[in-house]
């Protein structure tokens, strides 16, 4: 089972962002209960997105904390492909996704194994065969 996170998920847990943080941490409880071989993925467009905030604001802690998520063994970053790329397209054609989000879920749909993709935004639940997980 791989829990996909989207770029808000990163950031409610790297930056312990409360209330979403705690609701977060919960879901994540609860999946592990589930299902014993639980590892997480996210895509490389999350690197861009989530550090973005932090290097404009020189914020260099919160930075490296970043950078030790993503670096962190028990993540596996995927990256954009040919094949991403085009699903992403048709995300974006036949719904209201914006360009960013459709190639969140056109990564996660990419996935071999099962995939709970875990967000705080909603748009994400329009995404036919995408597992979608709200905090």
């Amino acid at each position: 089972m791989k829990i996909f996170l989207d770029a808000c998920a990163i950031i409610y847990w790297v930056e312990l962002a409360e209330p979403q943080y705690n609701q977060f941490a919960n879901k994540i409880h609860e999946i592990r209960k589930k299902h014993k071989d639980v590892s997480f993925a996210a895509s490389y467009l999350s690197l861009l997105e989530c550090r973005v905030k932090p290097m404009r604001e020189h914020q260099e802690e919160l930075l490296k904390r970043y950078q030790q998520f993503f670096c962190a063994s028990q993540l596996t970053l995927i990256a954009m492909t040919p094949d991403i790329i085009e699903k992403a397209t048709a995300l974006r054609a036949f719904t209201t996704l914006r360009t960013p989000d459709a190639i969140q879920a056109a990564t996660a749909l990419s996935m071999r194994e099962e995939v709970i993709f875990i967000t705080g935004d909603r748009s994400f639940k329009k995404v036919p065969k995408l597992k979608v997980l709200l905090i």
